[in-house]
């Protein structure tokens, strides 16, 4: 099952605020051959990685034939780089420079992805709880070579 898209979406489209109204940036008076340009190769996503993702949705014994392969690595491409831009415009409305976490789970409402903010919010809030503990596990390293060298030094001097 896959989640509903703007296209298969039965909700009526609600106008785009901060959102550009085509992937990149591009605007939608510009000539066709600008609008079929294909992603640059580097921005390509690493190809084993998305086979993984891919074939882990798939029945097992399913084959993913080259040209799909290549569509699903494109459209991934342009899905990152048309969420990116919506959050940038997002971040740039409310004068920062740097984009959030937030700012991605807003340009997903903003594309209609609602489906998947939940899961972003879960995986938000996962990742900043192993930031947290990496850091925190960093602090006590930090602080036990702190301690032995203290305690080396003071064994020294006695």
């Amino acid at each position: 099952h896959l989640p509903p898209t703007p296209a298969r979406s039965r909700r009526p489209a609600r106008p785009s605020r901060a959102c550009p109204p085509l992937a990149m940036g591009i605007a939608a008076k510009r000539p066709a051959e600008e609008v079929l340009q294909p992603v640059p190769d580097e921005m390509a996503l690493p190809y084993s990685s998305l086979m993984r993702i891919i074939k882990s949705k798939l029945p097992e014994g399913v084959m993913v034939h080259k040209d799909a392969r290549t569509a699903f690595s494109k459209a991934c491409s342009i899905f990152i780089v048309y969420l990116t831009s919506c959050a940038s415009d997002l971040s740039k409305e409310s004068k920062r420079l740097t984009v959030t976490g937030q700012d991605v789970i807003k340009s997903l409402k903003e594309l209609e992805f609602d489906d998947l903010v939940d899961q972003m919010e879960i995986c938000l809030i996962a990742f900043r709880e192993a930031e947290k503990a990496r850091s925190l596990a960093c602090k006590a390293k930090r602080a036990k070579h702190s301690g032995d060298a203290a305690a080396g030094a003071s064994a020294d001097a006695g």
